[in-house]
């Protein structure tokens, strides 16, 4: 299991706290996010998604039972997984997202056919 921490480009500022931490376990292709998936820390999603593209996981979950999507950039993150599943021939299963949240990143990069075929699984 990998935990992936941000960095951020400028370093540490006052009060800069990691809001976001992504636990990565490669064997079964599940990243837990456990925090708050915004601007500062979308790249961490990202980051554990390209690593789950050299394993031959054919599904990945992504748990978000323990965070919190901040903004659109968080939802653009959760889309950008999708679509890079997609076109990789994996299966992405989304645990514990709210259904806004799986209704907005289906929007902005999933597709109602990717949740009609299973490549997209809700809660």
């Amino acid at each position: 299991m990998v935990a992936l921490h941000p960095v951020l480009p400028t370093g540490p500022q006052p009060g800069d706290v990691p809001e976001l931490s992504a636990h990565l376990d490669l064997v079964t292709g599940r990243v837990e996010l456990v925090g708050r998936l915004d601007r500062a820390t979308a790249h961490l999603l990202h980051d554990a998604v390209s690593a789950l593209l050299v394993t031959t996981c054919a599904q990945w979950t992504i748990d978000v039972n323990r965070a919190t999507v901040g903004d659109h950039h968080g939802l653009r993150a959760i889309a950008a997984a999708y679509r890079r599943a997609g076109r990789h021939h994996r299966q992405l299963v989304l645990l514990g997202a709210s259904a806004t949240v799986r209704r907005a990143a289906l929007q902005l990069g999933g597709s109602e056919h990717a949740v009609a075929s299973g490549q997209v699984c809700p809660n």
